[in-house]
């Protein structure tokens, strides 16, 4: 869901996401170290040589999990949005009435 930049949390929300992005980026470049140290190890013949290859990045399970994850967040983000939209739909149309109800309450007493 979107926050409007003048409500009174935008500035903590934006700090929020700034925090989550920065932590998702220090996650990706350990993991990338990591997984530069481990082929480093298995080169030179170290413990997990041999190891198979549903453990090495970059397989078909990896990769078939990568999508799963993928279609599901945008399944989810799809859905957020769309109660998101409802909602502001039904306000929209409460407002409406209530704004009409109060103009023919208004007609009717000049009357």
């Amino acid at each position: 869901m979107h926050i409007h930049p003048s409500s009174p949390n935008s500035s903590q929300s934006e700090d929020d996401a700034a925090t989550k992005i920065q932590a998702g980026f220090r996650g990706y470049r350990v993991r990338k170290q990591m997984r530069g140290q481990g082929a480093g190890a298995n080169q030179t013949g170290g413990v997990g040589a041999g190891a198979s290859s549903s453990t090495q990045p970059g397989t078909v399970e990896d990769k078939s999990a990568t999508k799963i994850q993928a279609n599901v967040r945008g399944f989810l983000v799809r859905k957020k949005q769309k109660m998101a939209t409802e909602a502001a739909t039904k306000i929209q149309a409460s407002f409406r009435g209530f704004k009409t109800r109060k103009e023919l309450k208004s007609i009717k007493k000049d009357k």
